[in-house]
């Protein structure tokens, strides 16, 4: 026999010879299997199992002292015998009925204390026992009659005694992480002191029962693990999103909340529970106290580690029962972003540029750490891979966004402008990926506490290469081109254009993509006189939009045609007005030259004619060059002057330009023969 075995068939004797003293002879008469059970053991068996130092007993030994809190806990006596006889009602089915034959019960303290010799205890008394026994049983605490409270033991502690070591049972299967505590944990980059202040808060002696709160974003999770390393102890992980029918009201929550007190407490474990948002609480129609009372408390008493991770915003409100300590996770702020960057490019030797990344990226603790495992895994190990799985955690809740998200693949080197132009784009690309150093390093930042946008308004004839610039300048910083569809944005009712706006500031505040609106004009326009509800509303549309730049601090362009139809408000906000004009001959030719790809097959062409005679804007020309391969292609012929000029001809007539035979100079013999002059 092993020693669980030599342990219930002791404490069916002992009840056997309680019953026996009290008047109910031959208890064994009606039970025989009872006798042939007990009758196996031997002296030499009893000697064996007090020396016996094996998994089984070791481990109950251990419980019942952690239990008891000591050898001098006068109630030792009396929970030994409880957890003895729900051992044997749950190994011996036919004991379970012998007890509820003679006593009315199964296991109950009052029998417990009975077969220690103790006729009486007081309410005190008893209530104490039964809340050491839950740390590890089951109590119906619904009985009126405490003393008469069923007391049960479930498979958890079964599967500790016996060290089949069971991490869940399968009630936790989909919705708990187990945590070995000394496990491989990599560095806390931030937040070293929240997680020693957390072990030590959790580690004090309080005559309450205490919790902590971890509110906020990002690395919750990850510092819980850190404080339960420091607490050397494992940790149970409990996702709450997959807690919602046991939270919701009315549904049978209570074996699920025991499994978990008696799991943690017998492996010695903290708990964490994560997921708790808002939308949590509502769908289950909880509140934050109410979360605490059903699961919260409960493990606080049996003196189990517990730790919160919330949303920001979600209150707990005072409770005398609990002390709860609340440790705030702010938004990074970019020196934090750069500070994680830099630990994991050291951890996993990811070959980037940490500062930029910090700028470009505004991820949380736990989406770098998500970024660099991936990174890791993947098949190829290079920057632009890092950047491509950083951009790709920022966008993956863009769908539904009234608005365009593009990855532009040429940059400033093919854009066809002025000098000038050119140098005062590489100022606001260096405004948007190195501006940060003048509101850190410089301390520009009390002389700015907002309007840190980066604001751009690009404005010219069309065709001259404002969408171009906006493409250009999102490849040169690294990150996509939020292009705005303003037929989603503008509404008709009252306040939904406001939430649309909403929606992308907040989208683009995280995300920090280029924030692109063409034809700005239509929103940008200038705030009219008050004649009815309609102006009125239209001028509180303006101005929701002034106040939202004020408070962003990302990249916003603006392009449109008609610069006089932009309000003057937002001129003094914009921190650049680029001029498109339409260009002279020399960039013209630049542009014709730019548009005849090395593998486009084409005859001589003369680009000093087309440039000098047509006073055309970049995009016409590349109208005009789409046309003429389409007629190369049907004609099956390379590229030729004559069907350039044809191109030419047709954007003539869409442009209802009028032509003349001097409009084709030295080569009007090409195409007179089709021109009715």
């Amino acid at each position: 026999m092993n020693f669980l075995e030599i342990t219930i068939c002791q404490i069916i004797l002992k009840t056997h010879m309680y019953l026996e003293e009290t008047g109910r002879t031959d208890s064994f008469e009606r039970f025989p299997y009872l006798r042939i059970l007990t009758e196996r053991l031997t002296v030499e068996q009893l000697d064996a199992w007090q020396c016996d130092t094996g998994t089984e007993a070791t481990r109950y030994h251990d419980l019942l002292a952690r239990i008891c809190g000591g050898e001098t806990d006068p109630d030792s006596g009396i929970l030994y015998n409880a957890l003895d006889l729900c051992l044997a009602a749950a190994y011996v089915p036919e004991f379970a009925a012998y007890l509820n034959y003679y006593t009315g019960n199964i296991v109950t303290i009052q029998l417990a204390a009975e077969l220690e010799g103790v006729s009486y205890s007081s309410c005190n008394d008893i209530l104490r026992r039964l809340q050491k026994l839950q740390k590890i049983c089951s109590v119906d605490w619904n009985k009126n009659l405490l003393p008469l409270a069923a007391i049960e033991i479930d498979n958890a502690l079964i599967s500790y005694l016996t060290g089949t070591d069971e991490l869940f049972p399968k009630l936790f299967s989909d919705r708990a992480e187990y945590f070995v505590h000394d496990a491989a944990l990599h560095p806390l980059f931030l937040h070293q002191d929240l997680a020693r202040n957390g072990a030590a808060w959790l580690q004090a002696d309080s005559l309450r029962p205490k919790a902590l709160l971890v509110s906020g974003s990002g690395g919750r999770r990850f510092l819980a693990k850190h404080i339960a390393h420091l607490l050397k102890k494992d940790l149970i992980l409990i996702d709450m999103s997959q807690c919602r029918t046991i939270l919701t009201p009315g549904t049978d929550e209570g074996h699920f909340w025991k499994m978990l007190i008696h799991t943690a407490f017998l492996r010695d474990a903290a708990v964490c529970f994560y997921e708790i948002t808002a939308s949590l609480l509502s769908t289950a129609q909880i509140t934050p106290s109410d979360l605490v009372s059903a699961a919260v408390l409960p493990l606080a008493e049996a003196e189990i580690p517990v730790i919160l991770c919330a949303d920001a915003g979600i209150h707990f409100s005072a409770d005398s029962r609990l002390s709860l300590q609340q440790f705030a996770l702010g938004q990074l702020t970019r020196a934090e972003r750069e500070i994680v960057f830099r630990g994991f490019s050291r951890l996993f030797e990811l070959p980037i540029d940490c500062a930029r990344c910090a700028v470009r990226f505004q991820l949380t603790a736990s989406e770098i750490a998500d970024a660099a495992a991936l990174w890791q895994t993947s098949a190829q190990y290079q920057a632009q891979d890092f950047s491509s799985i950083c951009n790709a955690i920022l966008h993956r809740e863009q769908s539904g966004m009234p608005g365009q998200l593009l990855y532009p693949a040429f940059g400033f080197e093919t854009l066809k402008l002025p000098a000038q132009t050119k140098n005062i784009l590489e100022q606001i690309r260096c405004a948007a990926s190195e501006g940060y150093r003048m509101f850190e390093e410089w301390n520009l930042a009390c002389q700015y506490p907002y309007g840190r946008a980066v604001t751009v308004l690009l404005y010219g004839p069309p065709g001259t290469g404002k969408t171009m610039t906006a493409h250009a300048l999102a490849k040169e910083l690294g990150t996509a081109l939020y292009q705005i569809d303003l037929s989603h944005v503008l509404d008709k009712y009252i306040g939904e254009t406001e939430k649309h706006l909403e929606q992308i500031f907040a989208f683009a505040q995280k995300t920090r993509p280029v924030l692109f609106f063409d034809e700005a004009d239509a929103l940008f326009g200038k705030r009219g006189k008050i004649t009815d509800g309609k102006d009125r509303y239209a001028n509180m549309e303006i101005s929701y939009i002034l106040q939202r730049i004020e408070q962003f601090d990302g990249i916003v362009v603006l392009a449109t045609n008609l610069y006089s139809e932009i309000d003057k408000a937002f001129l003094r906000r914009i921190k650049y007005v680029v001029k498109y004009q339409t260009p002279d001959a020399a960039a013209r030719r630049s542009i014709w030259e730019s548009c005849l790809p090395q593998k486009l097959p084409h005859d001589e062409l003369d680009l000093d004619f087309l440039s000098r005679q047509f006073d055309f804007t970049g995009g016409i020309i590349k109208n005009v060059i789409y046309t003429a391969c389409v007629m190369a292609v049907r004609d099956r012929k390379k590229l030729c002057m004559e069907h350039v000029l044809n191109a030419v001809r047709a954007e003539y007539e869409k442009q209802e330009r009028p032509l003349t035979q001097e409009t084709w100079g030295e080569y009007r013999d090409l195409i007179i023969h089709d021109l009715h002059l």
